[in-house]
This record gives structure tokens, sequence and C-alpha cells, in this order.
């Protein structure tokens, strides 16, 4: 029995399962994956320092939630939960969003495209049209 407890425990413990948990708190993760947290893009041991955002992330107790994604871990001007694609922190993406605008910790000047995917800027722009 101490043997099975001791196995789970550092299986618990390893860095791989925490960093599962943690990417499964970031509801976007593409296309910065472990450099949404991390300054290595294969965090290991001896690698595994954190950016801006993922020391953020840390200090809420590594929970996504409207918190952090009213933060601007990165001072670039843009708030965590748009550039994670989720600006209101609920834990789902903002409307058909699956890319990250910018890396919530790296200041990358709010990404290097348009922040509002493609059917909310064709909603947007119908509402001030007037259609």
């Amino acid at each position: 029995m101490a043997t099975a407890v001791a196995v789970l425990v550092l299986t618990f413990a390893s860095a791989g399962w925490a960093t599962d948990l943690d990417m499964a708190q970031i509801p976007v993760t593409n296309p910065n994956l472990c450099l949404t947290c991390h300054l290595t893009e294969n965090p290991g041991p001896g690698a595994f320092a954190l950016n801006l955002f993922g020391e953020d992330f840390l200090a809420n107790g590594r929970v996504w939630d409207s918190t952090l994604a009213q933060l601007d871990s990165d001072d670039d001007g843009c708030l965590n939960g748009v550039e994670v694609g989720d600006s209101d922190g609920d834990g789902q993406p903002d409307g058909n969003v699956d890319e990250q605008a910018g890396n919530p910790g790296v200041d990358d000047e709010c990404g290097a495209g348009s922040l509002v995917d493609e059917r909310t800027w064709g909603a947007l722009k119908a509402m001030f049209d007037g259609r």
C-alpha cells in the first residue's frame, strides 16, 4: 500500500502532470503553447522559468479566471484575456477564436494580427453600417 501511495505521489508531483493541468486551464493555447507561461518552448528540469504571465498565473493559484483575464501581465497594452482569446475569463474562448491574439507573457504590442475574429468583425461592421 505504501508503495502504491508513493508511486501516485511521484506521478502527480511530476512537472509534466502539472503542466498538462495548467494548460487545460487556459482556454486557447495555440500557437504559443508552453511559451504562454514559460520562457522556453519545451520546459523541463533545469529549463522551466516562467514569463510574466506565468508568474501571475502561479500567483493566482494556477487558475484562469476573470481576475487574471483583466490583468496585463506583460504591460503591452492588451489584457491577458484578449491575448488568450477569453476576454471575460470564463474559461470559454470568445466567439470562434482558436488562436491567441498575442502572448500574454511577452510584450508583443497586442499580437501581430487583428484582436477580433472574422465573424465578430463582420457583425461589428454590419452594426455600424446600419445593416
